[in-house]
């Protein structure tokens, strides 16, 4: 199991700009080797990161900076990376989309960040949608936090500024129920 190398970059980066140089350092010398040199190097695009090693990073800032119990930290950096990446890396793309086009383009966004399992869409109606993360049986909190965070930039790119995401577990399968 692994994240993309480009998404946490971006979220190395955020944090570091958060919390500031000395901060992030002192947090990095505190990891075991594997999360030390991930926090330590500038992972590539075309990186592929394991989640053993990421995880860890994420488990720490969240402790110290953040709210472990609602991964608080984690989606404000959610926010802004993803934020920053439809302004720059998806502007044309993003220009004439649809929730409808999203929906149907789910598993590509999905494909970008992680390597395990897909995100499916499981009903659609008039302003809602159901998801899941399917073939991860109950995969970590912070990646459910994250996709429903992404899934609420979205919205609001789309011009959608009241829409919710609400996570749940059903039988170990990761599901969000998205409304606008």
């Amino acid at each position: 199991m692994k994240a993309s190398g480009r998404m946490v970059r971006s979220i190395l980066r955020y944090l570091r700009e958060r919390v500031g140089d000395a901060s992030y350092e002192a947090l990095a010398r505190e990891l075991s080797d594997g999360p030390q040199k991930l926090m330590a190097s500038h992972p590539s695009s075309t990186d592929w990161i394991p989640l053993d090693d990421w995880l860890p990073v994420l488990e720490l800032f969240e402790r110290r900076f953040g709210d472990p119990a609602t991964w608080q930290l984690l989606r404000e950096v959610t926010r802004g990376t993803m934020a920053v990446a439809i302004a720059k890396g998806w502007s044309t793309f993003m220009a004439d989309i649809t929730p409808e086009l999203m929906l149907q383009r789910s598993g590509t966004f999905w494909s970008m960040s992680y390597d395990t399992g897909q995100l499916v869409v499981l009903a659609r109606g008039p302003r809602r949608c159901r998801m899941a993360i399917e073939g991860w049986p109950s995969p970590p909190q912070p990646v459910v936090a994250q996709v429903a965070e992404a899934c609420v930039v979205f919205l609001v790119r789309l011009g959608e500024r009241g829409g919710r995401v609400r996570e749940e577990s059903v039988d170990g399968r990761a599901e969000l129920e998205i409304t606008w």
